[in-house]
């Protein structure tokens, strides 16, 4: 058998359902039938639409070491260390339709089994997540991790107002499908989450939910530059809590956007405005402070921006980005700050293969009152380098390796927050890091 079909039947074996998105492509009609309205009724958006498939697995471990680590018990700041190889898949079935040609309607399901393992929620280093890393609902505590649930990932609507501006809106839309540019080109083949946030987890937090949008981007003189605005609200529907669009319990995020681009770079500068309880994907006490507010807001800056050279060979494409968070609850005065760079060449030992390699410290605190006079630190780096095989149109396989110094900042010895601020130097005193290597494929059609 040779690599390309041993990978081939590795992925079936992976997920038992993969036909199914082929059988559905090949047996849409083609085109109108006459001799049958209904199948002319059908088919009447097929010119326009298209309906793309990809799978994702991963199969990788994590080790740990430091001195934080119970060899013993297999333990880590009071919870058990995801350290086991696992083979994990993931799986989204995009369908885009058109009703004039210049909108878009999208609908996206979505699956996977990625709960159990230490590259998805994991307790003691929740850094660890990759990027294709999905479960919905995720695992309960002490509960069972339910697998292969398929979930509603995406519902929207894109609609031009004029040649000039766009309108988005639905009732599961992302807050990065709203706005009009992406500054990042490091996303060939993405490997840990923490390095697809333009490095501000607090401003582009990928917040999903029912929200709307709109953006700008001018023609003639000012073509390149581009203005955006989006709302997302994470309980838009409703909730125990109360929910809703614009209530204080919504769980709400606005960002504001403005870039400028060109053919081989961009600048981009935009800021967010967060409710409370708002998820800031960073070390576990920027993580907690955020999550655990009950009133106030989270206000987020970020500049980012790329450049590319016109060919692949010796020059990499770079992508930069930095960011700083406000936290404005009812609790000690608090920053926290990130950053990342990240390299990609081209074409590397083949027609379309990649290196990457990317570096980062994700949103830790910089600044906060204690009881002490002393400081906390919370900072940590992140690395990881991938090389992307691209077998097919349809097929690439990603190995990748990662690693992540201080993965719990200032936590490195606790898991309380409440135990860490009277005494800092306790936790810092201990040592924690992590590192994986795991291998990625993806096939679509």
């Amino acid at each position: 058998m040779t690599p390309a079909g041993a990978t081939v039947a590795w992925m079936a074996a992976a997920w038992s359902g993969a036909a199914a998105g082929p059988l559905l492509a090949q047996t849409m009609p083609a085109g109108p039938a006459l001799e049958y309205p209904e199948a002319l009724e059908a088919t009447r958006f097929a010119p326009t639409s298209t309906v793309n498939l990809q799978i994702n697995g991963v199969l990788g471990g994590l080790q740990y070491g430091g001195s934080a680590v119970d060899n013993a018990s297999n333990t880590a700041a009071g919870a058990p260390l995801l350290n086991g190889v696992s083979l994990n898949h993931e799986v989204r079935l995009t369908i885009d339709t058109s009703f004039t040609g210049q909108d878009l309607f999208r609908i996206r399901l979505r699956s996977g089994d990625f709960a159990p393992s230490g590259f998805f929620s994991n307790p003691p280093t929740p850094l660890t997540r990759l990027d294709v890393a999905f479960q919905e609902p995720a695992c309960s505590a002490g509960g069972a991790c339910p697998g292969r649930l398929v979930s509603i990932n995406r519902a929207y609507l894109q609609l031009p107002l004029s040649p000039e501006i766009r309108v988005s809106f639905g009732p599961r839309i992302m807050q990065l499908d709203m706005l009009p540019v992406w500054p990042s080109v490091y996303t060939p083949s993405p490997i840990l989450d923490l390095f697809q946030y333009a490095g501000s987890p607090g401003t582009y937090g990928k917040r999903l939910g029912g929200g709307f949008g709109v953006w700008w981007q001018p023609r003639g003189g000012l073509q390149g530059l581009s203005l955006g605005y989006a709302y997302v609200a994470g309980r838009a529907g409703g909730s125990e809590q109360g929910g809703g669009l614009f209530s204080g319990s919504s769980s709400q995020t606005s960002t504001l956007q403005l870039a400028l681009s060109r053919t081989q770079w961009n600048i981009t500068g935009a800021y967010s405005l967060s409710g409370p309880q708002v998820r800031l994907r960073g070390t576990p006490l920027a993580s907690q402070l955020a999550a655990g507010a009950s009133d106030g807001n989270l206000g987020s800056w970020s500049l980012a921006g790329y450049w590319q050279p016109r060919t692949s060979g010796w020059l990499p494409s770079i992508s930069a980005g930095w960011g700083q968070d406000a936290f404005r609850f009812g609790t000690p005065a608090v920053r926290s700050r990130s950053w990342y760079s990240g390299l990609v060449w081209s074409d590397v030992l083949g027609v379309g293969n990649s290196l990457g390699l990317a570096v980062g410290s994700p949103a830790h605190v910089i600044a906060i009152q204690t009881p002490n006079e002393g400081g906390l630190d919370d900072r940590g780096l992140a690395f990881e380098l991938f090389y992307r095989i691209q077998l097919s149109d349809e097929l690439s396989v990603t190995p990748a390796l990662f690693w992540l110094t201080r993965p719990r900042g200032a936590l490195s010895g606790s898991s309380e927050v409440s135990q860490t601020l009277p005494f800092p130097a306790a936790s810092e005193a201990a040592s924690l890091g992590v590192w994986a290597g795991l291998i990625r494929t993806t096939l679509r059609f």
